[in-house]
């Protein structure tokens, strides 16, 4: 098993939109999958482009994509915090909004490797090293399994059931980070990682 940054390539974009879509197919989000394969890769463009500490890790087994984790620096201007600034609770503001913060958009493991550590250890990669004090993220409230793993990792519950947008009520979740210190990786057996 590896984790690496995505290689900037077409072909590994591909296989990240193919795994997202088919995640996300899968209750409790029902996104349709023909629609996800062409706005996903185009939102992972426009991070790359303009977002602060974009990071787009991926991981591979045997040179088959099997999981990724998508993050970038947020602060004010962008959509999602402006959002999370206009939606959450005045204490919750005070205590995690910070001008700039990280904010992981999407962890993704295949089916196959699921509950094999590979989720903790894409996590725990992304947020290896960073410039900021906090991270923040939003999860469905009832997508179950997923907030068994961070709050294993030590996320903390802001909202259970925030609406930042139209769509699905999400559970906003954060936690505190130590900036530019390294955080041990565990990697199921036979493993690296590469930054």
């Amino acid at each position: 098993m590896k984790i690496s940054q995505w290689d900037g390539t077409e072909d590994q974009l591909d296989a990240i939109a193919r795994l997202y879509a088919d995640a996300f197919a899968e209750p409790p989000y029902d996104e349709d999958p023909a629609r996800s394969l062409i706005e996903f890769p185009q939102r992972i463009r426009r991070y790359a482009a303009g977002k602060p500490e974009f990071r787009l890790r991926t991981a591979t087994e045997d040179g088959d994509l099997v999981g990724f984790v998508l993050g970038t620096g947020i602060g004010p201007g962008d959509w999602w915090w402006d959002r999370l600034n206009a939606t959450l609770a005045a204490p919750h503001r005070a205590r995690w909004l910070e001008q700039q913060q990280f904010g992981v958009a999407e962890l993704v493991v295949k089916p196959s490797h699921r509950r094999s550590g590979l989720g903790r250890a894409l996590m725990n990669d992304v947020l290896d090293g960073l410039p900021y004090n906090s991270a923040l993220l939003a999860c469905y409230p009832d997508a179950v399994a997923p907030q068994r793993l961070y709050t294993s990792l030590g996320w903390t519950v802001i909202d259970p059931c925030l609406r930042v947008s139209a769509s699905h009520p999400t559970q906003i979740m954060g936690i505190r980070l130590r900036p530019r210190t390294s955080r041990r990786i565990t990697l199921p057996a036979r493993s690296s990682v590469e930054g």
